[in-house]
């Protein structure tokens, strides 16, 4: 008997997976579709950075409230992702996923046509998290049951790839638009990759279930949702606002949820989270990895734009194309990954990654006050290289160590890790830069009088407006101003590299803990069908 052609083997993979022949022929252009919804989410995770020092004038907000800008999207949206990840697969992940491309696209163009204050400016990054929620774990699904097996490895890589680079091609996008219009264009973006997104996904992507109609675990998902709400507010504020009341109650309120989580989980029939995924050490680590990686970087980058317009003088079109070349590895190395294990396994693929990220970012605090762009460009390219590494098995293991109907729950995990760590690295590392900021210059902006003093000592941004006012109206002003300027960003750079210190720490760390606990010699990255990864090798031991 003739051995079937390579073409009619892989489809017949799909088949025996319950892949269809339509979805089969058309998995690549799925793929497409999934990474620009993918890449509609975290373009807002990213692309207002460059307009902050605009919102600041504008809106009159201070650094804590530039931060909430930033923030108040993370937040909503990492304490979503599970049980918009379940409600996916029970309901179906198209049709969830559409509702979210409309609710961001309507969010997204809300902030710029009516909001007028910083409170409705936040609101509406809110709302946009809510449709963000129910975007990003969908696509990951999709991912996970559009491919078969062998392909799907190689698939998740370059998902895992779009990812990593989705928030900087934010920043880039942005940063030409911001050059000819305002601040209004990057929500316009956001809208715009919203909307062909939706009418792609219509046309392109099938519809996908959890074909065991898994009920969702309604108040599992309501103590996660709080949990996360509660914990990351009050990581959030205690720096800034101290240990006030609504802080020590988000907080209580935070930890209470997570136990009632907890306990609800391991009783209910159906849990949102099943727990005993824990107890697989690749899951777990898998999950502590992305955490801790995500923490240091977007902590750390969280300032970078801020450094760009404010320290080095760079204007928004040089910033957007500054971030293009160190982009290029995640790219082109990160679709390689999976070789890579097969080669080395995923030990030697991690550790190394998570070092290079580490010295990527002790190499950023060896940076003089006004750094150059080589300074940058070595520094990122190193860290981006390292996150490409590390992204593409951790997300591989992780997804398969969850059943394939399950894939909202391997997702939504996968995405929360990522972006709770995010979402912390923003709130205690920006809160870092915040209060370090403030407390350096306070002695300066004592000598500048009323609010333009107070402005000088909110925000970078706050003092630069104020140093151009001073030099604008000449005389003995003039003369304080470079003074001023120059002590303003000596305290913003200081505080930024203590926050790139301890990212790389977190980052050594990390390695030094994978290296204690990756299992030697593991270089799978995917399960056999119908199987976690760790069913799939116990039964090879058997």
């Amino acid at each position: 008997m003739s051995k079937p052609a390579p073409a009619q083997s892989s489809l017949q993979d799909a088949l025996d997976e319950g892949i269809s022949e339509s979805t089969y022929k058309r998995r690549w252009a799925i793929l497409a579709t999934l990474c620009l919804g993918l890449m509609t989410a975290m373009i807002a995770n990213m692309s207002l950075n460059l307009a902050l020092p605009e919102l600041a004038v504008e809106f009159s907000m201070t650094q804590l409230e530039l931060t909430w800008v930033v923030e108040a999207f993370t937040l909503v949206f990492a304490a979503l992702l599970f049980i918009a990840a379940a409600i996916a697969d029970r309901y179906g992940r198209k049709r969830v996923m559409l509702v979210g491309l409309v609710i961001f696209v309507l969010s997204s163009a809300y902030a710029p046509l009516f909001a007028t204050t910083a409170g409705e400016l936040i609101a509406s990054r809110a709302v946009m998290g809510i449709g963000a929620a129910l975007v990003m774990p969908t696509t990951l699904s999709l991912v996970n049951v559009v491919f078969p097996s062998k392909e799907r490895p190689k698939a998740i890589a370059i998902w895992a790839a779009v990812a990593g680079v989705g928030m900087m091609i934010g920043s880039v996008l942005t940063g030409l638009l911001l050059h000819f219009f305002d601040w209004h264009a990057a929500f316009y973006l956001g809208a715009a990759f919203g909307i062909v997104a939706l009418i792609l996904t219509m046309r392109i992507v099938p519809e996908s279930v959890d074909e065991k109609a898994t009920p969702v675990d309604w108040i599992g998902g309501l103590f996660v949702t709080v949990a996360l709400a509660g914990i990351v507010y009050t990581i959030m504020e205690a720096p800034s606002h101290g240990w006030e009341t609504l802080t020590i109650g988000a907080a209580v309120l935070g930890a209470v949820s997570l136990a009632l989580f907890i306990w609800w989980e391991k009783r209910v029939e159906h849990p949102m989270l099943d727990l005993t995924l824990f107890k697989r050490r690749r899951f777990t680590l898998s999950v502590i990895s992305v955490t801790l990686t995500f923490f240091a970087m977007i902590g750390a980058f969280y300032s970078m734009t801020q450094i760009f317009q404010l320290v080095m003088d760079y204007d928004e079109l040089t910033t957007a194309l500054a971030m293009i070349p160190p982009m290029l590895p995640m790219m082109i190395v990160g679709p390689m990954v999976p070789k890579l294990v097969e080669k080395v396994g995923s030990r030697w693929t991690v550790i190394p990654g998570l070092v290079i990220i580490a010295a990527g970012f002790l190499l950023m605090t060896t940076w003089p006050v006004i750094p150059s762009y080589w300074d940058f460009f070595f520094a990122m390219t190193i860290i981006i290289l390292g996150m490409a590494l590390v992204m593409t098995p951790a997300t591989n293991m992780l997804m398969a160590s969850v059943p394939r109907n399950r894939s909202g729950m391997g997702s939504a995990m996968n995405d929360t890790t990522r972006e709770l760590g995010a979402s912390l690295g923003i709130a205690l590392l920006g809160s870092l830069i915040a209060n370090q900021y403030t407390s350096s210059i306070s002695d300066v902006a004592e000598q500048v009088p009323g609010e333009a003093g107070e402005a000088v000592q909110d925000s970078l941004a706050g003092a630069v407006a104020v140093t151009d006012a001073m030099t604008a109206e000449g005389g003995q002003a003039a003369q304080m101003a470079p003074g001023i300027l120059e002590a303003a960003q000596t305290a913003f750079m200081d505080a930024s590299q203590h926050a790139m210190l301890i990212s790389a720490i977190i980052a050594g760390g990390t390695a030094i803990l994978m290296l204690l606990t990756l299992p030697r010699g593991d270089k799978s990255l995917s399960a056999e069908p119908g199987h976690s990864l760790e069913e799939t090798e116990e039964a090879h031991a058997h």
